[in-house]
């Protein structure tokens, strides 16, 4: 029979094992957060960084970058809106909906939603702003105070942009990459 001793190193060790292979960072900024999750490969550990807002069972609107992606001044992080469903019930958003994000100064961002329902049955649909379209969206995020997603004949949700900056450069400041053309 093992020692009760070596039954606690296995437990620690287990736990240790389980936390680095999730590890996973997370800030605020005002009315925005940073998540930052380790992607570990054979090669390299990745980031994968989410700014967002919204949440707790409002669709949330974030910018997502990947850090083995090539970054700006070539791509710059997705703008996107997403909703979830309980169980048996369809979003608001559909396939194929235009949407639009729309900021205090007028300035219009369209994207294209793609609806699914995922593996365990929850309507999950997704607004994205086109590749083109994401400097204009974070130049706009990172300019007005507040910004509204809707489709056609419905508004999605209404955000603060207070914070979007702060976590902005904390993403890539984390996953690195330049704030060339958004926040400089």
């Amino acid at each position: 029979m093992p020692s009760l001793r070596i039954v606690f190193s296995c437990l620690v060790m287990s736990a240790a094992t389980v936390q680095a292979a999730s590890a996973q960072d997370f800030w605020s900024y005002k009315d925005w957060n940073v998540s930052v999750e380790l992607v570990p490969s054979e090669e390299d550990d990745y980031k994968q960084c989410v700014i967002f807002t919204g949440g707790d069972g409002l669709p949330t609107v974030s910018a997502e970058f990947f850090s083995g992606d090539a970054g700006p001044p070539y791509s710059y992080p997705e703008v996107k809106v997403e909703e979830r469903a309980i169980r048996g019930y369809a979003t608001v958003m559909k396939n194929d909906d235009q949407i639009a994000f729309t900021f205090d100064d007028g300035s219009v961002i369209r994207g294209a939603v793609e609806a699914v329902v995922d593996e365990d049955g929850f309507a999950v649909a997704s607004g994205r702003a086109g590749q083109q379209d994401n400097l204009p969206a974070l130049q706009a995020m990172r300019s007005n105070a507040e910004a509204t997603v809707s489709g056609p004949g419905y508004e999605v949700i209404t955000v603060s942009l207070n914070g979007f900056s702060a976590a902005y450069l904390k993403m890539a400041e984390v996953c690195g990459f330049s704030t060339e053309g958004v926040l400089d």
